[in-house]
């Protein structure tokens, strides 16, 4: 049997044509495809059978007045991407204190001024806080995991101990910021656990920048050879460890010193080094106007 030349024409053509989908959308029922009109509203109200001028004019303000409905919701905006860091920081500053306020506890003078969780919070911390360079003599900062107070009596500190590197003037402030980010970042790798705080001291022709240590011993020389390394010290750089329990012994020492002096009244007003009365000792930088 030869093959039928007339085309076999589609189950569904009338409506193809009522609905405006063209004969394209059921081209395979055919060989002999056409151009398919195009289609018009009238089309569409032929198919429903609304001829009536009132169907045209209802048909003719639905097409003409927006929707109010959305079948998608209002866009919810993008909550900012906050980087979580390992471990919560908190930073504590240490200033001057005058030998005319007589005998006071090491901790007394301790002030807690930030805590951060994440590189924002540091970041948004660090920009107001001054530089090492810019503080007064004999202050400190003091930047310690959430839980532990920078002195050697805590829990987290008895029983360790700290490395110590003592730096020329003039270097402090490039050093102090690489360790900042160093901790923070958690590059002291396995040996972070073992890593309680840090400390950078302010004092007359040297700073000093020490890393705290959990225990005396295991990893410190972990620690030790990272804080070279991330620090970038030249190879002759020494660093020095020292045992809290030994500190503890030396500051006994001068503690009961200087208790004695003070109940004998023997203390006297010394002046700020510089020589002024109103020495800002705020570690905060200054707003700029």
């Amino acid at each position: 049997m030869s093959p039928s030349t007339s085309s076999v024409a589609s189950p569904t053509a009338g409506a193809a044509g009522a609905f405006g989908l063209g004969m394209g959308a059921f081209s395979k029922f055919t060989t002999n495809p056409k151009t398919a009109k195009a289609s018009t509203s009238m089309d569409y109200m032929s198919a429903i059978g609304a001829k009536t001028p009132t169907a045209e004019k209802q048909l003719k303000d639905v097409g003409s007045k927006p929707s109010k409905v959305s079948l998608v919701g209002p866009k919810e905006p993008t909550p900012p991407t906050s980087h979580i860091l390992r471990h919560s920081w908190a930073l504590w500053f240490r200033p001057p204190i005058s030998k005319s306020n007589g005998f006071v506890e090491y901790e007394k003078t301790l002030h807690p001024i930030a805590r951060f969780d994440t590189m924002e919070e540091f970041f948004t911390v660090y920009g107001h806080l001054k530089r090492p360079s810019s503080l007064p003599l004999v202050s400190d900062y003091h930047i310690f995991k959430k839980g532990i107070r920078p002195v050697w009596e805590d829990d987290e500190n008895k029983k360790g101990g700290k490395w110590i590197v003592r730096l020329k003037k003039g270097v402090a402030d490039r050093y102090w910021e690489d360790l900042l980010f160093a901790l923070i970042g958690d590059q002291f790798a396995e040996a972070s656990e073992e890593v309680c705080g840090a400390v950078l001291s302010v004092r007359n022709g040297e700073d000093i920048l020490s890393i705290w240590a959990r225990n005396d011993g295991g990893r410190v020389l972990k620690i030790r050879e990272t804080m070279r390394r991330v620090l970038g010290f030249p190879p002759d750089t020494k660093l020095e460890w020292k045992s809290h329990d030994s500190s503890i012994q030396q500051r006994s020492a001068i503690d009961d010193a200087r208790k004695e002096k003070s109940q004998h009244g023997t203390h006297h007003t010394t002046p700020a080094r510089n020589g002024s009365k109103d020495v800002n000792s705020s570690p905060f930088s200054a707003e700029k106007k």
